[in-house]
């Protein structure tokens, strides 16, 4: 949002910049249409995304992207049955960032100036509910304001104080008529809304100026064609003076325009060939759809880093409270809050729940490369599973999960043609396994091969440390694909430490000899269901 009314306020100006290239031109109507105009394109060209204007900024990378999420996914595997148990989660102290409290001071700003268009538009009407109707001067009403030498427009409306000379009254209403038929009491509240919105933008409050200036000079060159420029502009002169301005209404006494309405009387009327300055509103145009085309990636990239710079805040914050609650309560211990317990991914509901579940599962893994010994010594840091935890955004984690039923569609697409092991033909043949002569005997060899490997390699001190008793099974899905590769591991287990472990463990099979359907190189699913058993001593 930030970065939307940079990009408006941005706009604005530069349409401010071309519009000094003709604001001297008498051709006020176009003027006007070009305030209009440009202030609305500044609010809607930011929000175009005219893709075949950028520049290619990386977009080739998008597929390596979704092929990376997919495979994060899948490497997931189900989710994880945990039962903790613990106290109701305590009150959080709050703290202030800093995008609180840039919305606290542009809320602020942005009620200073709904207080100010309030009293404004009370205080005219205060003035208003003093006049009493005089006449209907062509089909618009006239009131007249009580000792008074005010005259202005609002609405459709004209108010004009009884203390101005009659011999003067008449130049005011014609001039007073033009702002009236011409409507341009909806231009003001229209600038007063978006001056409300974009308080903090000095290109808005010049809009507001310049469009007042243009209704003046509109309805003066109007008056004057009814009386000399030279008589109209001497009474400019004898009424300006010692009067009252309103907001939200045209003023025929608006002393800091004065000078340049007086200059503007004495112009001559622009050649027609100076409309066709007007036309270098489509260069610009056409540069700031380019902008916002090549800028979409730089977006992107920006919220990635301030989601990351966010996450990598929180994660620190909820990792310290974590320690802390560690060292009072214990890991596993019953007085354990809540907040500080192991949530899966659909018990997640908030940005605090996803980055506790994450520090959570850093903490663990840490705690488990600390007691690990030379012998089973683990990187779990190093794990998919945990890189993950490690880097991953609430944002991202939002997104993975909109669109899980997508991947795990095409997680099943990809797995049509792939044979069970149980019945394939020609089984993958395991390192040490090529001298054997049928198939059963290949198939049984490679699973005492497989056992084994997991029985050498398997940390099953893992268990007790995570504070889990009696038995435990970790069930492993995986295949074997047309080359011999060990491909989409995926494992369930009661902790995501031995999830991480049984996944670990597969992804480090040798490759083999990939199995055969009908002579042909197929994919080939193994289940692995790997049990055993924690000491219930304390």
């Amino acid at each position: 949002m930030g970065l939307y009314i940079l990009d408006v306020i941005l706009f604005q100006s530069c349409f401010l910049g071309l519009y000094l290239v003709f604001k001297k031109e008498t051709f006020y109507s176009y003027n006007r249409l070009y305030l209009l105009g440009t202030a609305l394109l500044s609010f809607i060209l930011p929000l175009l995304d005219l893709g075949f204007l950028a520049f290619d900024l990386g977009s080739a990378n998008a597929a390596e992207q979704n092929t990376s999420q997919l495979q994060n996914y899948f490497l997931m595997g189900e989710e994880v049955n945990l039962t903790t148990s613990g106290q109701t989660s305590t009150p959080q102290t709050s703290s202030w960032s800093l995008d609180a409290i840039l919305k606290l001071v542009y809320l602020i700003g942005f009620s200073v100036f709904c207080v100010k268009f309030s009293i404004g538009y009370w205080k005219l009407k205060q003035v208003i509910a003093t006049a009493t109707f005089d006449s209907y001067k062509e089909n618009i009403k006239c009131y007249s304001l009580s000792s008074s030498n005010t005259a202005f427009t609002f609405w459709n409306s004209i108010f004009i104080g009884d203390q101005i000379a009659e011999d003067q009254r008449d130049k005011i209403i014609v001039h007073e008529l033009e702002h009236a038929k011409a409507n341009h009491g909806a231009d003001l509240l229209f600038s007063e809304i978006v001056r409300a919105l974009l308080w903090l933008s000095p290109a808005h409050h010049v809009l507001k100026i310049e469009l007042l200036l243009v209704h003046e000079l509109q309805a003066d060159a109007v008056a004057a064609q009814h009386i000399s420029k030279k008589e109209y502009a001497q009474s400019l002169l004898n009424q300006a003076f010692g009067t009252q301005n309103f907001e939200f209404s045209n003023s025929f006494f608006n002393h800091s325009q004065l000078k340049l309405r007086l200059m503007m009387l004495q112009k001559k009327n622009s050649n027609s060939r100076s409309k066709l300055k007007y036309l270098l509103i489509l260069p610009l145009v056409a540069l700031m759809l380019t902008y916002t085309a090549c800028k979409e990636e730089s977006k992107e990239d920006i919220q990635q880093l301030t989601g990351q710079s966010e996450a990598k805040q929180l994660k620190a914050q909820y990792m310290n409270e974590l320690k802390d609650a560690v060292e009072k309560y214990g890991m596993f211990s019953d007085d354990m809050p809540n907040k500080f317990e192991f949530k899966k991914d659909n018990e997640i509901n908030s940005k605090e729940d996803f980055y506790r579940r994450n520090v959570y599962m850093i903490f663990m893994a840490e705690k488990m490369e600390e007691k690990s010994t030379e012998r089973t010594k683990i990187t779990y840091s190093d794990n998919v599973v945990f890189q993950k935890f490690k880097t991953q955004t609430y944002d991202e984690f939002l997104e993975e999960i909109k669109n899980k039923d997508e991947i795990v569609e095409v997680i099943e697409e990809e797995a049509i043609g792939d044979v069970p092991f149980a019945v394939i033909e020609n089984v993958p043949v395991f390192p040490g396994c090529e001298s054997l002569d049928s198939n059963d005997e290949r198939k049984e060899c490679m699973s005492k091969e497989i056992s084994q490997f997991v029985n050498e390699n398997f940390n099953t001190d893992l268990a007790s440390g995570l504070g889990l008793k009696g038995t435990n099974r970790v069930y492993v899905q995986f295949k074997i694909d047309k080359t011999g590769k060990i491909v989409n591991v995926r494992a369930r287990a009661p902790h995501p430490i031995l999830q991480a472990e049984g996944e670990r463990i597969i992804n480090k099979l040798p490759a083999m000899k990939p199995g055969k359907q009908k002579g042909e190189k197929v994919g080939v699913l193994y289940s692995l269901p790997i049990t055993f058993k924690v000491s219930n001593e304390d």
